[in-house]
């Protein structure tokens, strides 16, 4: 599980004057990992010569930029609120997660945290001596090897958790398509990079207000149920800040892309009947009744909308009314 979206709300009181949900982008590793493919290439060709920069990393307050980005959104969306609403405090929550316990299946207690999880020397045998050094497909004890449940190139990592042990004739069997791998991964991506990225967000936070206050998972769930309010992550935050009433419905803040992609056949149409991607347009639905989103195709016989409730939203050019372009950040 990675972090998707987080919650915000502003209020004033007891009343919630702004409550949205921030979708963070998830194809920055993707981006990262082309980009360094780019430059060594570059640096293979005949060009001017260009010193590798793989030193950035150990410095004091360094987090990855996949983390980063995710910070950095949260605090985008920040500063373009602070230009129209007057906010003079601030409460975060951070998260502290026991990830021993977590990956162990089950509450460590004493010196259990000291100790290795598993014996060996490498990888392969920490995974054999999990599985007791025995096949978990035929049981078989020899000719073992250990394979990764989820490959490398698709995600996975080197952790004890991602291997399993086969023989020979069942690892063979597999890539045969004789038979599949049930056994899924524990990913624990969501609480690693809350750890890891929570004290660059709350430094940022002290830059922008004077008083920034602190919570705790547990301390949200208390005052969510004491207020009474749903678990949605625009609720999560309102309980934060101790408010239960709303004017307003819940915002889907998504930051605007502005790269047009050739070999997608939904974005090759800039514009059309006078609506662009990315519009904020109301529609009328028989079912629905008016609707609110944003522009995400432009097909030949509806238009396919962002919304709260649904990303691919078909409505009507006819019985649709454009209300705001947006430059930057789009609410919906």
């Amino acid at each position: 599980m990675v972090q998707k979206k987080t919650g915000i709300s502003v209020a004033y009181q007891d009343v919630v004057v702004f409550a949205g949900i921030i979708q963070l982008r998830q194809d920055v590793t993707k981006k990262m990992l082309q980009r360094s493919q780019y430059r060594r290439a570059k640096r293979s060709r005949n060009l001017r010569h260009r010193q590798p920069r793989f030193l950035n990393r150990g410095t004091i307050g360094f987090i990855t930029p996949t983390i980063r980005q995710k910070k950095d959104s949260i605090l985008r969306v920040i500063d373009d609120l602070k230009k129209r609403l007057n906010i003079t405090e601030c409460v975060v929550e951070q998260g502290s997660f026991d990830i021993s316990s977590m990956s162990a299946g089950y509450k460590l207690t004493s010196k259990q945290y000291q100790r290795s999880e598993y014996e060996g020397n490498n990888w392969r045998q920490k995974v054999l001596w999990r599985d007791k050094y025995c096949c978990q497909h035929c049981e078989s004890k020899e000719n073992l090897r250990a394979r990764h449940i989820q490959y490398k190139s698709k995600g996975g990592t080197d952790t004890v958790s991602n291997g399993i042990t086969l023989c020979d004739d069942c690892h063979i069997s597999l890539h045969r398509g004789e038979w599949k791998l049930i056994k899924k991964v524990k990913h624990f991506k969501y609480p690693v990079h809350l750890q890891q990225g929570k004290w660059y967000l709350y430094n940022a936070l002290k830059k922008r207000f004077k008083v920034v206050g602190i919570c705790y998972g547990w301390m949200t769930a208390e005052a969510r149920k004491e207020l009474g309010i749903e678990k949605t992550h625009h609720g999560d935050a309102s309980a934060m800040i101790g408010a239960n009433k709303y004017l307003c419905i819940p915002y889907m803040i998504i930051p605007r892309g502005t790269k047009v992609w050739d070999a997608n056949p939904t974005k090759t149409c800039v514009e059309k009947n006078g609506f662009r991607h990315w519009d904020i347009i109301k529609a009328k639905h028989r079912n629905r009744g008016s609707v609110i989103g944003s522009i995400r195709s432009l097909v030949a016989k509806s238009i396919t909308i962002r919304t709260v409730f649904d990303s691919n939203f078909p409505v009507s050019y006819s019985k649709s009314k454009l209300l705001w372009r947006p430059s930057g950040l789009v609410y919906c």
